[in-house]
């Protein structure tokens, strides 16, 4: 009499689950891994926009263009004021500037000028005042930036707000005029 073979070619119901659960884990990872790309590359990006800005008001400034501050002293530039090659509105968070709280601090430290920067959006993503060198996509906060100053409180003639004063004794002018 002939055996009936029984066909074992495919898979079982276990081995198809095992698979898809080890499927699921895998792209969670990657899903995980991919989104901390994405938001490192959003904070690069930003902190290049603000070298942009802080490159354009250094070339202003040269061409005469903004007011040169005193030796102690600070011009203040609101990013609304500033032409940049691309002309950015939105950070690359996807929100708006906030030109109340965006500037540079052009700083006379005895004859050397020195830029400082705040650049924060209308979602709070962004950075508060800080020196131009230790611009880094590590110090940007999302959606939890606070402002150190607005440029209102920045006034000509008078002192510099507390978060400038360890390097800017008084205010030489504001842009735009205040």
């Amino acid at each position: 009499m002939k055996k009936l073979r029984r066909n074992n070619k495919g898979f079982t119901l276990i081995e198809l689950l095992a698979v898809i659960v080890i499927l699921a884990i895998l792209m969670t990872l990657a899903i995980t891994s991919m989104s901390g790309y994405i938001t490192d590359s959003k904070k690069n990006t930003f902190v290049s926009t603000a070298n942009q800005y802080l490159n354009s008001v250094r070339y202003s400034l040269l061409n005469g263009d903004y007011e040169a501050p005193a030796t102690g002293g600070c011009t203040v530039v609101s990013m609304s004021k500033v032409d940049t090659e691309n002309n950015n509105t939105n950070s690359t968070f996807g929100a708006a500037y906030d030109w109340t709280k965006s500037y540079v601090v052009i700083a006379n430290n005895g004859g050397q000028y020195e830029y400082y920067m705040q650049m924060i959006d209308a979602k709070n993503n962004g950075f508060e005042l800080m020196p131009e060198q230790q611009l880094d996509k590590d110090d940007i906060d999302e959606g939890t930036a606070r402002s150190s100053a607005l440029v209102s409180e920045w006034k000509p003639g008078g002192t510099a707000p507390n978060a400038a004063s360890g390097f800017c004794t008084s205010v030489t002018a504001v842009y735009p005029n205040s």
